[in-house]
């Protein structure tokens, strides 16, 4: 069963939240959407707490509204988000797309918060005291999903855009 939840626009920091958020005893998974349909997301077997950062569910705002893992919702200005979506030459967010992200409930945050003011974060969905020495150290480090050669679930791909379709 899901734990807790991380759910952003992409090019907000949720590969970054991904690594921050595992631990010894959680494990976060980036952007699970690729290989999962979100049904299955609580079959998903772990002995730790287990968690999910991801860039597709907001697309989903009454499963995850459902849903009663703790949320935090993460907040970059969709010109930011644009450009480095267009650097990648990826498809652009929209305002509509953002306004999804208002439709959950949860701590709504802003994405540059992990690393200015992580704490109430880090506790909120770990339940865990915040590991500053940790973080310490993570905030040097840049990550990004590794694109070329990212395995992706192509009947989980079609099942997500015809529900999209028919929303």
């Amino acid at each position: 069963m899901i734990d807790f939840m991380v759910i952003a626009a992409p090019r907000c920091g949720t590969t970054w939240a991904a690594n921050w958020l595992t631990t010894d005893t959680t494990l976060c998974l980036h952007d699970p959407l690729y290989t999962r349909h979100y049904d299955d997301l609580d079959a998903i077997e772990s002995k730790k707490m287990l968690g999910v950062s991801c860039t597709g569910l907001y697309h989903f705002p009454g499963w995850v509204r459902a849903h009663p893992a703790r949320k935090v919702i993460l907040h970059r200005p969709l010109a930011e988000i644009n450009e480095s979506l267009d650097a990648l030459g990826f498809p652009l967010v929209t305002h509509a797309d953002l306004a999804r992200l208002d439709e959950i409930d949860g701590m709504h945050l802003d994405w540059k918060s992990m690393f200015s003011d992580p704490a109430q974060m880090y506790e909120f969905l770990t339940k865990k005291e915040f590991d500053a020495e940790r973080h310490s150290e993570l905030v040097h480090i840049e990550m990004q999903p590794k694109f070329i050669g990212l395995t992706i679930n192509k009947d989980v791909g079609r099942r997500f855009i015809e529900e999209l379709r028919g929303m």
